[in-house]
């Protein structure tokens, strides 16, 4: 659905990037994806000499991505935001707002494609429109990028960058933690009255406008309008499930918002754009043992506890590919194939622990608990929960919900929640932590 949006202005990657030699030349990196993580990931290796291959379907952004405006600024996308809200608020039961006190910005998702196609056409990198079947390895120690048109690419190291649905190219690691998944429904829509302020993005609005009615079909899905007004009469509003252990079809969600909007005197004058969100957050973590590599949304790098990915694939780009480029420029291609052949040295080891060292590793085992938490919670549950989270100091909510806490802050941010959540939500945390795999795991995964 989302593929179908009217995307006029798409300018194709084959028109920017030359096609990949094939069979000429020995790549040192495929990329596969062409999503945000695969184009930063791409121009940032082929900047630093890397020969890079890029190879994907050839499509535009078509999501709508919500960012902190200044994690924006510090990449040096601010030029990318193509709206800036001063403040950033959420409801849960009352008409007092909370306040967050961060700038929260839009993204122009055409203008992040053209700066990151950009940014590769700049750094030299090659481009196949293809879908990849399978990586194999050859005989020589080299890895074969198999196209399901019978192309076959091969290069010394393979990254998969093409989101979640990445299961066929990587392994996994066995008996993680379940996928869950955050599903929305949107409209960007000219209103003839909001209720929201202009300079207020809205972050969460959990009131019950539905009361009595339809009250099993609120409790069975818990969720959420999430409100971008651009003006007083232009808004984009989404309809959001947090997490559940089953998709929220889309029809509920979208009858929610209806529903919503009607309940608040909203009306809908001209609808802009319709958006679908399906983001699969949790689950188990890629098994770092392989040889082939992985980012983004494929690395599992989505936040468990929000759903935010491109934030930090952008941010992370520069690293890994540094960690690539050493890799390959420190061991030379007969070196390179003699290890390989003797199944002595993963040369993707390093990548993979720079991508998820133990720190990285402790923080998402904290967000798994809170995530099956979550799941687990009725609306009632959720603004309990919420009331106590914003009743921490200011410096841990903002932390938690910017991704700055380190381990041991979030130790500390659970006591904290503890201490201040009331004697239900208490005893909930307890029996969560005694009986769910995610306690466990967590615990295991401290103590390591």
């Amino acid at each position: 659905m989302q593929q179908k949006k009217p995307m006029d202005k798409h300018i194709k990657i084959s028109d920017k990037l030359p096609l990949i030699s094939i069979g000429e030349t020995l790549l040192d990196l495929v990329i596969i994806g062409c999503g945000p993580a695969g184009l930063s990931l791409a121009s940032e290796a082929a900047k630093l000499g890397l020969q890079v291959g890029l190879i994907g379907p050839d499509r535009p952004f078509t999501n709508n991505y919500g960012v902190w405006e200044d994690e924006f600024q510090d990449l040096g996308l601010e030029g990318c935001i193509d709206h800036v809200w001063k403040d950033t608020i959420v409801y849960l039961d009352s008409d007092e707002p909370i306040r967050i006190g961060r700038a929260y910005g839009r993204v122009d998702r055409q203008l992040l494609y053209e700066e990151l196609l950009k940014r590769c056409v700049e750094s030299g990198v090659t481009y196949l429109e293809a879908k990849v079947e399978r990586i194999d390895e050859a005989v020589d120690g080299h890895r074969l990028v198999v196209c399901e048109s019978g192309t076959v690419i091969p290069c010394r190291l393979v990254t998969v960058a093409s989101g979640a649905a990445s299961g066929k190219l990587l392994e996994y690691d066995v008996g993680g933690p379940r996928v869950s998944v955050q599903t929305a429904y949107g409209l960007e829509v000219e209103v003839e009255n909001s209720p929201y302020d202009p300079d207020q993005m809205v972050f969460m609005d959990y009131r019950d406008y539905m009361k009595q009615k339809a009250k099993r079909v609120h409790e069975e899905y818990p969720s959420f309008l999430y409100a971008m007004p651009m003006s007083s009469t232009r808004v984009f509003f989404e309809e959001t499930c947090l997490a559940s252990k089953n998709a929220v079809p889309f029809d509920q969600l979208k009858k929610k918002l209806m529903a919503r909007l009607d309940k608040m005197g909203i009306k809908i004058a001209k609808v802009h754009e319709e958006e679908w969100s399906y983001i699969p957050v949790g689950g188990s973590l890629p098994n770092t043992e392989q040889k082939t590599l992985a980012f983004g949304a494929a690395a599992s790098m989505v936040h468990p506890a929000t759903g935010y990915s491109v934030v930090r694939s952008l941010s992370e780009a520069p690293r890994f590919a540094s960690v690539i480029a050493e890799i390959l420029k420190t061991n030379s291609d007969s070196e390179y194939i003699a290890a390989q052949e003797r199944s002595m040295v993963n040369f993707s080891s390093q990548a993979w622990k720079t991508l998820w060292p133990k720190e990285r590793k402790r923080q998402r085992s904290f967000f798994l608990f809170g995530l099956e938490l979550i799941v687990q919670l009725d609306i009632e549950g959720i603004r309990t929960f919420f009331q106590t989270f914003f009743g921490l100091p200011d410096w841990m909510w903002k932390g938690f919900l910017g991704s700055s806490l380190s381990s041991t802050d979030l130790l500390l941010f659970a006591i904290y929640m503890f201490v201040l959540a009331p004697n239900s939500m208490r005893k909930l945390l307890v029996r969560h932590l005694l009986s769910d795999p995610t306690g466990a795991l967590m615990v295991k995964t401290y103590l390591s």
